[in-house]
């Protein structure tokens, strides 16, 4: 995929990164920031950090390291402590913020790219991110430069405008579990006044329009 990854000063890779296209500011979100997978159980301070969320959030977790997926037990947002989520750390959401308000600055408009879910009623929470609620905070406070976000992760995909910034929040489909995974995909044509996604296969073709960005 040809992403930039970014060597942090604990020594851990993050694939966080931004592009423009024709005044469209497209922001790529690493939320396995701080996780399990992909992690060296060894000498990530990340991974312990992740551990130590799972451990301090999911009884599960905590009891049986073995059951590090499980949300047995738990309700509502608390399901997204499981081991296939992760979170942003402190230094991407400072990256976040900045790159927000360089496009803010720059008169540029911009979607967010990531594999989880942020918003908690877009898809299941098991999917969620588990800092969403920081990432969520920064979209909303830049909701006058924030079109869209859009990710993955929850197989049956979802959607929801939120109701405080107006921004779009959509899940795509999942390829995984479409009877017909080769039809399976999306293309996202960007107008001067809305986005339209146009679905095939399980991906759901949806119209998402710019108003809010004039009403905050």
């Amino acid at each position: 995929l040809k992403i930039p990854f970014t060597e942090e000063p604990c020594g851990d890779l993050v694939g966080y990164h931004s592009f423009v296209q024709n005044d469209i500011r497209f922001i790529v979100i690493d939320s396995y920031d701080v996780a399990i997978m992909q992690r060296c159980p060894n000498t990530s301070s990340k991974r312990k950090r992740a551990e130590g969320i799972l451990s301090g959030n999911n009884h599960n977790f905590a009891a049986d390291e073995s059951k590090l997926n499980s949300p047995e037990g738990l309700t509502g947002v608390e399901k997204r402590f499981v081991a296939f989520n992760g979170a942003v750390d402190h230094i991407q959401l400072t990256w976040l913020r900045q790159t927000l308000q360089e496009a803010k600055e720059m008169g540029q408009r911009a979607i967010i790219l990531s594999h989880q879910p942020i918003h908690p009623k877009s898809s299941s929470p098991v999917c969620l991110i588990w800092n969403y609620e920081e990432v969520l905070n920064i979209l909303r406070d830049y909701r006058s430069t924030v079109i869209a976000s859009f990710c993955g992760h929850a197989h049956k995909g979802g959607y929801h405008r939120d109701m405080k910034s107006g921004i779009h929040f959509r899940v795509i489909e999942a390829v995984l579990e479409s009877p017909d995974p080769i039809k399976t995909f999306g293309i996202v044509d960007v107008h001067s006044d809305r986005l339209e996604l146009r679905g095939d296969g399980a991906c759901k073709s949806a119209s998402y329009d710019f108003s809010h960005l004039n009403t905050f």
